[in-house]
């Protein structure tokens, strides 16, 4: 999953070949590919709210082409957001669904910035002292992370979290949750793994936005919209 400034051929190249990783970018307006011989740009497509458009194995890249690439277009009403993704797979209204689970990094920059390390603000050049710094902070993730998990699972979570739904990365529950033990002078107890089973908690920005995610529908067009 990637967003726009990593639609670049090359890397698809590399990742399907070389990696053999599946993968969804979102795309700009300006990109150009090519449909039934004719190339155009991703904005000559043009859906009225509520529309999604698949195209057939295309090629993408005007200046150096990347062949047999498919194209899921939407324009969705919730967002007013016209949406493009590029997939090395046949796309469908799916590809959006996966395409969402991008934004989970989201918490972890989060984390990793303002709420959290401030990893900007140490203005480090020195890359042995930076590739430092990001292994202890990478090993104190790993440990909070495991925290976090913890408090989850032993059903403490809303006694370092007030939402009504996960609301904190586990990062983040795992931070507060060891001040809270320091505070109180409790024993600290870690997780020992992490697991590879769906989230029993995901997290959720609020209940508006939860709710309206499920009320997305699409007219799926069976040929490109006229410019």
């Amino acid at each position: 999953m990637a967003d726009r400034g990593f639609a670049d051929g090359k890397l698809m190249k590399y990742l399907r070949e070389n990696l053999g990783w599946h993968f969804r970018i979102r795309i700009k307006r300006s990109f150009q590919f090519q449909h039934q011989g004719q190339w155009r740009q991703v904005s000559s497509v043009q859906l009225q709210p509520g529309q999604a458009y698949f195209t057939p194995a295309v090629s993408v890249g005007r200046t150096k082409p990347y062949d047999n690439v498919y194209l899921a277009f939407a324009h969705d009403k919730l967002s007013s957001e016209n949406w493009t993704i590029v997939s090395d797979e046949p796309t469908n209204l799916q590809t959006f669904a996966q395409y969402r689970l991008r934004f989970q990094v989201e918490e972890s920059f989060l984390d990793l910035k303002s709420n959290g390390f401030n990893l900007e603000a140490s203005r480090l050049r020195d890359k042995v002292a930076l590739s430092q710094l990001c292994g202890v902070i990478a090993l104190t993730m790993l440990f909070l992370v495991l925290q976090g998990v913890q408090v989850v699972a032993s059903g403490k979570r809303r006694q370092v979290d007030a939402h009504w739904k996960r609301g904190m990365s586990y990062l983040k529950l795992g931070w507060n949750w060891i001040r809270l033990a320091i505070t109180h002078q409790w024993k600290i107890h870690v997780y020992q793994f992490l697991s590879c089973s769906p989230d029993p908690q995901p997290a959720i920005a609020s209940r508006r936005q939860h709710d309206d995610s499920l009320k997305r529908e699409f007219t799926v067009l069976s040929r490109i919209p006229a410019s």
